[in-house]
């Protein structure tokens, strides 16, 4: 299974910007999909101490091709449900 291009993941966002994605944490392999019209991320890494939504924002920014700076957690800091804020592309 291939992840999904920058340009199918910036599809997904909405008008400013704010990406909605959901996370799997303790995954025992770290890949993303696109199902039912949202981002899904899995993550090996443990949700405890806000590790894993650190290392979600550092996957995503890797699919992207950004740095982990440009990317601003704008709500679901300690849920499952993320929305993320996109640098301009």
């Amino acid at each position: 299974m291939t992840n999904p291009s920058p340009q199918e993941i910036r599809a997904l966002a909405d008008a400013g910007g704010i990406l909605a994605l959901r996370v799997v944490p303790g995954a025992k392999v770290e890949r993303a999909a696109i199902e039912n019209g949202a981002l899904k991320l899995w993550t090996r890494t443990a949700p405890e101490d806000g590790k894993a939504t650190k290392a979600v924002l550092a996957q995503l920014a890797v699919l992207l091709g950004v740095s982990p700076r440009e990317l601003e957690l704008v709500s679901g800091a300690t849920s499952r449900e993320k929305r993320v804020r996109l640098p301009a592309a």
